[in-house]
C-alpha cells in the first residue's frame, strides 16, 4: 500500500517538475517578447521613461522562481532634459517572479534586488517632484493622494540593496536625506491594506537634514539598522515598530514612531531610547550645531535617555523632548575638577509653546546633581535656557570634612585635624564662557556663602596649628565679604572682618591682582607667628601634576600673590619680653613686602610708635628691614628689659633708670629667626634721657678704682642727656658729649661696640676734685676751655671692657655736643 502511495506522489511531483520546466523553457524562448511587452507596459503606466541596456533570464538565481536580471536600468521623469537627474540609475536589478501566478497567467513580483546604483528623489522649490513619474496623469504630481496600485507588487516578499545609494532632497522644505545601503534586506508582507516590513543591514548615512543651517543627524555615520515597520496604504501612515540602530561604536539606540503622509495631517513622531551611551559617541549622531554646543560644555557623561521627536512636514525644526539620566562624567573648573557626577533631567526645544521651536527656546534641567569636587561631596541642580546664549541657573552645595579636605592638600604641608566646611553657590549666566577677559568680569551673577565650623589646621613645615576657625563668608562675582571670622591659634583669639577683591580675574588672568582688606581685633595678642608672617621658610616641595594637590597649589599661589591691607587692634600685645597695650596700626602685605604704617601702642610707661617695611621676602636675597620708630616719655629700664638690653651686657636694665624719649631709624638684614644681622645695621639714634640714674655700672666701678675712689659711683644721677648716635653694624659712633652728674662731669667720645671693638675716650676735668653736694647745679662746659684733665680709655680686652689711664690726650675731629 505504501509503495503505491509513493509511486502516485512521485508521478504528481514529476508532473509538476515537467510543468515547471516547461514554463521555464517557454519563458526562456519567449523572453525577448515578454520583456518587450513588460517594458512597454511599464512605460504606459509612468510619466517618464524606463531604459534597460540589457537583460538576462536567470532562473533560480534568487531561489525558487524565475528571475530576470536587468542591466543598465535608468528611470527618468518627463523633465529629464532639464535637470539631467535619473530617478533610478542601477547597474543591475534582479526581478524574481512568483511562480504559481505564472501558471494562472499573472505576473507578480516575488523579490527585487538592487545592486550598485542610485535612487535619487527630489522636490523643486516650485513643488514639482520626480516621483510624479508614477502619477496616472501628467496633470497630477506626487502630492496627489490616491490609493497605490499594488498590482504586481502585492505578492512582493523581499527587496534588497547592495552598494546602493538612496537620496532625497526637498528644495522647498530644505530637507535632505542620503544613505548608502551596503548590504540591506527588506522582508515584505502585504496583507489587505497593510505592508509589513522587516529590514536589516549595514547602512552608511550621509545625513538627515531638517535644517541645513544647523547641520544633519547621522552625518557620515556607519550603522547596522534593524527596522520593523508597517505601512497603512489607505491611511498613508508609516508606523515604526520597536527597532534598533547600532552605531560603529557598538552603541545601540532603540527607535519607534510614526510618519503620517495623509494630506490633512502630514506629521512625524519618533522616539529613541539609549542605555549607557557616552555623550561623545552620541554627539556624532547629532547635528553639527548640537555637537558644537555640547562640545563647548565639555562634559562626557554616560547617558540613558528617552528622546521624543514631534513635528510636521514643512516645519524647519521639529520638537524635541528628552528625559535623560547622565552618569560618570567630569567638568574641569579653573580651581579644580568636578568628577563622578550624575544627574537626571529633561531637555526640550519648545520650553515656551508660544515661541518658535529652536535653540533660543531650549531648556535643559538637571535635578539631583551629585558628585565630587575633587574629593568634596557636591549636590545641586541646573537649568540651562537658550542654547544660543547658553544661559544657566545653577545651585549647588559642597560639604567638606577633614578626610575630604586632607585628600585635597599636600600631606607634607597641611593637615586638617577636625571641623567641617559648607559652601552654597548660585550662578545665573553663561555656562559656555564663565569669564569675560575684556571686561574682567564673570558672564553672569554669582553669589553664595561659606560656613566654617570649628576647623583645625596645622601648617606642618613650621608646626603652626590654628586650633579653631569659625565663621561665615559671603561672595559675589565682584568680591568675597567676611562679616566675621573667629580664629584661635592656641594662644590668641582673632576676630576678622573685611573683603577680598579680584578673585575671579586672578583665577582667569595672568598677573591680575588679588587684594584683601581686613580689620583684625585681638583682645590679648601673644605674637607667636611672626616667622610665618614673614614666610621665612621659603622652601616648598615640588608639586606633581596630581590633582589632589589642587587646593594646596591654590592656597600657596594665593598666599604668594595676595596683597593685604589690614588694620590691627589689640587690647594687650606681647612679643618676647615686650608688653604693650592699646596697639593700633595698619599693615600692608604684597608679594615680597610687609609695610607697617604708623603703629602705636602704650608701652614702657609711655608710648611707642613704629613704621617701616620688610622687603625681598621671596626674592632669594637677604631680607631687608627698614624701621622708623619713636619712644615718648618711656621708662628706660622697661625699654632695656623689653628689648633684651639690645643684645649687649655692659649696660642692662639692672643698671639704668629714668625717662627716655627717642627716635631711631635704621636698615638691616634679617635672619631666619627674625633677629638682626648685626653687621648689616645702618642708622641713627637720638636720645633724650631725663632723670637718669646709673646703678652698679661696671665701667663706673672700674673707673672708681682709678680716680675719685670716695665718690658714690655705685649710684649716679645725671643731668638730661640729649644726643645723636650713628650706628654702623655692631658699632655705635659716639660724638663728643658732656655727661653731667651729681658725682662728676666728664666728656665721652669714640666707638661703643656690641661686639669686641669698644674704644671710648673719657675726659675728666680736674675741677671734679671738689666734692659735690646737694646744692650743686648742673652746668655746661667747653671741654677745650677746661684746664687740666685726666684721660681714660675704655677698650675691649678679652671680651671685657677695661678702663685705662691715657698719658696724653688724643685729638679727635668729632664735634662736641653737650647736654641740653
Amino acid at each position: 500500500m505504501m509503495a503505491k502511495i509513493l509511486r502516485v506522489a512521485l508521478f504528481i511531483l514529476g508532473g509538476f517538475v515537467l510543468l515547471f520546466a516547461g514554463v521555464g523553457f517557454w519563458i526562456y524562448y519567449n523572453q525577448d517578447s515578454l520583456f518587450t511587452r513588460l517594458k512597454a507596459l511599464v512605460n504606459e503606466k509612468i510619466e517618464g521613461t524606463l531604459e534597460v541596456k540589457d537583460f538576462k533570464f536567470t532562473p533560480f538565481q534568487n531561489g525558487v522562481g524565475f528571475t530576470f536580471s536587468l542591466m543598465g536600468v535608468k528611470l527618468s521623469d518627463k523633465y529629464f532634459n532639464q535637470h539631467q537627474t535619473y530617478l533610478i540609475d542601477a547597474a543591475s536589478i534582479n526581478v524574481t517572479l512568483e511562480t504559481q501566478s505564472l501558471f494562472r497567467g499573472k505576473v507578480l513580483i516575488h523579490s527585487l534586488k538592487f545592486t550598485n546604483g542610485k535612487l535619487n528623489v527630489y522636490k523643486r522649490k516650485d513643488g514639482f517632484s520626480n516621483l510624479s513619474i508614477f502619477s496616472s496623469s501628467g496633470k497630477k504630481d506626487s502630492t496627489t493622494t490616491k490609493k497605490t496600485d499594488t498590482g504586481a507588487l502585492r505578492d512582493l516578499e523581499e527587496v534588497s540593496f547592495k552598494d546602493f545609494q538612496v537620496q532625497y532632497a526637498d528644495s522647498l522644505q530644505e530637507k535632505f536625506f542620503g544613505a548608502d545601503f551596503h548590504q540591506f534586506v527588506n522582508k515584505v508582507e502585504f496583507d489587505d491594506d497593510l505592508w509589513n516590513i522587516e529590514s536589516k543591514g549595514n547602512v552608511f548615512f550621509k545625513g538627515l537634514f531638517f535644517n541645513p543651517e544647523k547641520g544633519g543627524f547621522l552625518t557620515n555615520q556607519e550603522v547596522d539598522l534593524r527596522l520593523s515597520a508597517v505601512f497603512h496604504e489607505k491611511e498613508q501612515k508609516l508606523t515604526i515598530n520597536p527597532s534598533e540602530i547600532e552605531a560603529a561604536t557598538k552603541d545601540k539606540i532603540q527607535l519607534a514612531g510614526e510618519f503620517n503622509f495623509s494630506e490633512n495631517v502630514r506629521t512625524l513622531r519618533l522616539g529613541f531610547t539609549t542605555r549607557e551611551l557616552r555623550l561623545s559617541n552620541a554627539r556624532k549622531l547629532l547635528t553639527a550645531h548640537l555637537n558644537n554646543v555640547l562640545e563647548r560644555i565639555k562634559i562626557d557623561p554616560l547617558v540613558t535617555a528617552q528622546v521624543q521627536l514631534n513635528g510636521k512636514f514643512g516645519e524647519r525644526i521639529p520638537k524635541f523632548d528628552i528625559n535623560f539620566d547622565a552618569r560618570s562624567f567630569e567638568y574641569r573648573l579653573p580651581v579644580g575638577l568636578l568628577k563622578e557626577l550624575s544627574t537626571q533631567g529633561i531637555f526640550t526645544n519648545h520650553a515656551d509653546n508660544a515661541q518658535p521651536t529652536g535653540d533660543a527656546n531650549t531648556r535643559i534641567t538637571g535635578n539631583n546633581i551629585r558628585g565630587l569636587f575633587e574629593t568634596i561631596p557636591i549636590q545641586g541642580k541646573i537649568a540651562v535656557n537658550d542654547l544660543e546664549q547658553a544661559l544657566a541657573d545653577i545651585e549647588c552645595t559642597l560639604n567638606a570634612d577633614p578626610t575630604s579636605l586632607n585628600d585635597l592638600l599636600d600631606p607634607e604641608r597641611y593637615k586638617v585635624q577636625k571641623g567641617k566646611a559648607e559652601m552654597k553657590l548660585t550662578y545665573k549666566g553663561n555656562i559656555q564662557s564663565f569669564f569675560n577677559k575684556e571686561t574682567k568680569k564673570l558672564n553672569g551673577l554669582l553669589f553664595g556663602s561659606v560656613s566654617l565650623q570649628d576647623l583645625a589646621v596645622t601648617y606642618l613645615p613650621q608646626k603652626v596649628t590654628i586650633e579653631q576657625i569659625r565663621g561665615d563668608m559671603a561672595f559675589t562675582g565682584e568680591e568675597i565679604r567676611i562679616p566675621n571670622i573667629q580664629i584661635f591659634d592656641g594662644q590668641n583669639n582673632l576676630y576678622v572682618n573685611g573683603r577680598i577683591t579680584g578673585f575671579f580675574p586672578y583665577l582667569y588672568l595672568e598677573n591680575s591682582p588679588l587684594k584683601a582688606y581686613a580689620n583684625i581685633k585681638i583682645p590679648d595678642w601673644q605674637l607667636n607667628w611672626l616667622k610665618v608672617l614673614l614666610n621665612l621658610d621659603r622652601s616648598r616641595p615640588k608639586r606633581s601634576g596630581n590633582s589632589k594637590f589642587t587646593l594646596s597649589a591654590l592656597l600657596d599661589k594665593a598666599i604668594d600673590n595676595i596683597e593685604i591691607d589690614a588694620t590691627l587692634e589689640a587690647g594687650r600685645f606681647r612679643y618676647n619680653r615686650l608688653s604693650a597695650r592699646n596697639l593700633k596700626g595698619r599693615m600692608t602685605l604684597s608679594t615680597d613686602k610687609i609695610h607697617l604704617h604708623n603703629f602705636s601702642m602704650n608701652a614702657f610707661g609711655g608710648t611707642f610708635q613704629i613704621a617701616g617695611n620688610v622687603n625681598q621676602l621671596r626674592s632669594g636675597r637677604p631680607i631687608q628691614l627698614k624701621v622708623d620708630a619713636r619712644l615718648t616719655n618711656t621708662d628706660v629700664k622697661s625699654v632695656f628689659s623689653s628689648f633684651n638690653n639690645f643684645g649687649q651686657y655692659t649696660m642692662t636694665d639692672r643698671n639704668i633708670q629714668g625717662k627716655l624719649s627717642s627716635t631711631f631709624k635704621f636698615t638691616a638684614e634679617l635672619k631666619n629667626d627674625v633677629s638682626l644681622v648685626q653687621n648689616s645695621v645702618d642708622g641713627t639714634l637720638t636720645v633724650d634721657l631725663r632723670d637718669a640714674e646709673i646703678i652698679d655700672f661696671d665701667p663706673f666701678l672700674k673707673m672708681k678704682k682709678l680716680v675719685f675712689r670716695k665718690r658714690p659711683l655705685e649710684h649716679v644721677q645725671f643731668a638730661p642727656i640729649v644726643h645723636e648716635f650713628v650706628i654702623k653694624g655692631k658699632e655705635v659712633e659716639v660724638k663728643k658729649m658732656q655727661i653731667e652728674s651729681n658725682v662728676m662731669t666728664f666728656f665721652l667720645d669714640g666707638v661703643y661696640s656690641l661686639g669686641d671693638k669698644t674704644d671710648l675716650n673719657i675726659q675728666i676735668p680736674l675741677s671734679n676734685l671738689r666734692k659735690r653736694d646737694s646744692t650743686y647745679q648742673f652746668k655746661e662746659y667747653d671741654p677745650d676751655a677746661i684746664g687740666s684733665n685726666i684721660f681714660l680709655k675704655a677698650v675691649d680686652e678679652n671680651g671685657k671692657v677695661n678702663i685705662k689711664y691715657v698719658m696724653k690726650k688724643k685729638t679727635r675731629k668729632i664735634p662736641f655736643r653737650a647736654f641740653r
